[in-house]
């Protein structure tokens, strides 16, 4: 299990494949790095795939401070740079992690290869702030169980794909630091990327589930037409498909990262 400290935090890390360019896969809110253990070690085949438990999440530092969008894009900057792992880099995003690599494409252009966006969650709204700062407080306040049916009861219905996925998720789901997720939430309160969709020039591809009941396919559509040339591809697969839906998730990967 390697680990380093990176941006003052230490964060826990996966770093597979000898060559190749470089593929860095981003988790969902409430996830960790095992959300991609699914999809990460056949890309390691024909990349450098980096995946990591970002601050408060997973066996990273559990953090007692508040942290911003901003910071998680310089925690993986801070990471990137130890590890020496080359640009340009091509990120595949779930939901919210959306926001990471359009502020990390914004600050740096020229080293972003492709953007793969997974039920993308580019920006909240400023009116839509208060709700996640309550639901981030209730999390704080009575834990991760508590917080089940108005979080991953209606991201990740039992029902949907595999039962032992389902259980191995909702596990690790629980395990949350749930200060950490709770940050986590109030951070996304206050980011909005959504003016980057139109200035995106590399390959762009949305992905959207079928049965997403969070963020309904033909919302990823709309977004996908705000990025000139970008792909849309739904496929069999809820809010959190690289759990939900790995094969469907892994044929466009394969189809559309570079050699």
């Amino acid at each position: 299990m390697p680990f380093l400290d990176a941006n003052g935090v230490s964060l826990h890390y996966e770093l597979d494949g000898a060559r190749g360019p470089s593929v860095v896969l981003l988790h969902e809110l409430g996830g960790t790095l095992h959300s991609w253990d699914a999809v990460a070690p056949r890309l390691a085949g024909r990349y450098r795939v980096l995946r990591y438990d970002q601050r408060g999440s997973g066996l990273s530092e559990k953090v007692r401070a508040e942290f911003t969008n901003d910071t998680l894009v310089t925690d993986f900057e801070a990471l990137a740079a130890q590890l020496c792992l080359p640009p340009p880099y091509h990120f595949v995003t779930v939901a919210a992690a959306a926001t990471q690599a359009l502020r990390f494409l914004e600050k740096h252009p020229d080293r972003v290869g492709s953007l793969v966006l997974c039920n993308p969650a580019p920006g909240v709204d400023s009116s839509r702030a208060a709700a996640l700062d309550e639901r981030a407080a209730f999390a704080m306040r009575e834990g991760m169980r508590a917080s089940l049916p108005t979080t991953l009861a209606i991201s990740y219905p039992e029902t949907l794909g595999e039962q032992a996925a389902y259980e191995a998720y909702r596990g690790r789901y629980l395990a949350n630091d749930p200060v950490g997720f709770g940050f986590g939430f109030r951070a996304l309160a206050r980011t909005n990327m959504l003016h980057m969709l139109p200035q995106i020039r590399c390959p762009a591809m949305v992905i959207a589930g079928r049965h997403d009941t969070v963020r309904p396919h033909a919302g990823s559509a709309e977004l996908a037409k705000k990025i000139p040339g970008a792909r849309f591809e739904p496929i069999e697969a809820g809010h959190f498909m690289p759990t939900q839906g790995p094969e469907p998730l892994l044929a466009l990967l394969e189809d559309f990262l570079p050699e």
